[in-house]
């Protein structure tokens, strides 16, 4: 039973959704761990409290699948950090809430956004911090929490508020001096949209030492815009305001996770690939404005290891496959400039990395 158990809280502890942001806006939707746990024949655990870190950065431009060839003093450089704390409350008969606040702090290095129309061709930095989009979360495991099974499935729903601050201001440095505008969406600190968090996690286990797991994430937002403007302090040309392609777009964001875990006394580890991006089209509303449409493919690799009462985790996804996809905006834009092919570049992590510990109480 102690290696069920052992089991079981490990490959639950990761069995939930985490994303860090690229160009591809998934930003602050939660962290490893925060959700309830069946611990069967222990005494019950009312509290857990999660604090994980996570990074991301990249500096590189892709259309569609294809990296384009950039020279490194041309390319663009950006960094995401997030410190995230999630406390979830466990309640009888499988049921939690859980509450997750992140804290992000963003830079962007690039050249293209400054300079003004001449182009003098020289990298400034914009950067953000604050507090991101808060999301509160109720769970409910399907089968009885106060027997041993081989599998169990949770369900999840909740909502993601806007209390992340999605009209951030840095200075820009143009030909005529300085301007003061939103910075990219890259490294906004949210979308300014309240969304619906739908969620589905599920393990089975295979023998005392190994399981599986599986994880649907999907977050609806029905907001279109957030009436915040894309250009970085440029004004925008007909084309791109007929296009709406000068306002930012409040996108869905999705995530699918699976793969299994090996269990050696109390150091687990893991494997698993990642699918997770944000669509062209949003399930509820209208889906206008500039958006980093897209998704990637990770192997998932990871180990944690369980104290009495925490468990530390480290992971590191590795992208394999990323595209960009034309976003309704693009598209509008395309015909408007007679360019059938035509839709936006844009950057994706070259890797991530997770740091965290759980604590039960």
């Amino acid at each position: 039973m102690k290696k069920f158990t052992t089991t079981l809280f490990c490959l639950l502890l990761f069995s939930f959704y985490a994303n860090s942001q690229g160009c591809i806006a998934i930003r602050n939707l939660t962290g490893f761990g925060q959700f309830s746990l069946p611990e069967y024949n222990e005494e019950p655990i009312k509290w857990l409290v999660n604090v994980n870190t996570r990074y991301s950065e990249f500096d590189n431009v892709y259309q569609g699948s294809e990296e384009v060839p950039t020279a490194p003093e041309d390319g663009p450089y950006s960094s995401t950090y997030i410190l995230d704390f999630a406390i979830t409350r466990n309640f009888d008969k499988g049921w939690s809430m859980t509450i997750d606040v992140p804290f992000m702090a963003a830079s962007r290095e690039t050249y293209q956004e400054h300079g003004g129309p001449s182009g003098d061709h020289v990298k400034h930095t914009t950067s953000s911090w604050g507090i991101g989009d808060i999301r509160v979360t109720a769970y409910k495991w399907l089968f009885d929490v106060t027997k041993p099974h081989r599998g169990n499935v949770q369900v999840g729903l909740g909502l993601k508020l806007p209390t992340g601050d999605y009209r951030y201001q840095d200075y820009f440095y143009k030909t005529t001096g300085k301007v003061l505008a939103p910075v990219n969406p890259t490294v906004q600190l949210g979308d300014g949209g309240t969304g619906i968090s739908t969620e589905i996690n599920a393990f089975y286990t295979l023998t005392s030492k190994a399981s599986l797991y599986g994880n649907i994430f999907y977050l609806i937002s029905p907001r279109d815009q957030n009436g915040t403007s894309t250009t970085t302090g440029n004004p925008a040309n007909a084309n791109q305001i007929a296009a709406t392609q000068d306002v930012t777009s409040v996108p869905d964001a999705f995530s699918m996770r699976g793969g299994a875990n090996y269990t050696l006394g109390d150091l687990v580890i893991w494997g698993g690939v990642r699918f997770e991006g944000s669509p062209v089209e949003d399930f509820i509303g209208s889906s206008n404005g500039q958006r980093r449409a897209g998704y990637s493919v990770s192997v998932e690799p990871g180990v944690n290891y369980k104290f009495k009462k925490s468990t530390i985790f480290a992971f590191v996804p590795i992208p394999l496959y990323r595209t960009i996809n034309q976003t309704v905006a693009d598209q509008r834009y395309a015909e408007l400039a007679g360019m059938p092919d035509f839709h936006s570049r844009g950057g994706m992590p070259e890797y991530l990395i997770f740091l965290g510990v759980l604590f039960k109480m």
